[in-house]
């Protein structure tokens, strides 16, 4: 039982440490799949074209503001930002900013 305890006092802040060291890194999301996937039987053209766009220049825009989160809201959010099993740089970039307080409809 001893050990067991001392084992868990290891693993736990290991897993902390990990935890952390995951939200300082932007995710990786297969862009191409995604839009393909979303758009498919859509009907429409250039569906899979502009959510390329769109994902494209919300990663951009989150590598640039990756530091200013916390890394509460970048755990939180990635984990939104995944649910269904669509990974999505917009819905990232928009969980993420919604969380800080940040959110405008307006292009800066």
């Amino acid at each position: 039982m001893r050990s067991f305890i001392f084992a868990l006092a290891a693993i736990v802040p290991a897993s902390c440490e990990i935890d952390r060291a995951a939200a300082d890194e932007l995710p990786t999301y297969d862009i191409a799949r995604n839009c393909n996937e979303e758009t498919a039987g859509s009907g429409i053209g250039t569906g899979a074209a502009s959510c390329t766009k769109d994902e494209t220049d919300a990663k951009n825009e989150l590598d640039k503001r990756w530091s200013q989160f916390g890394a509460y809201e970048k755990k939180f959010c990635i984990g939104e930002s995944s649910t269904g099993g669509e990974r999505s740089y917009v819905e990232l970039l928009t969980c993420l900013e919604m969380s800080a307080g940040n959110f405008s409809s307006e292009k800066k």
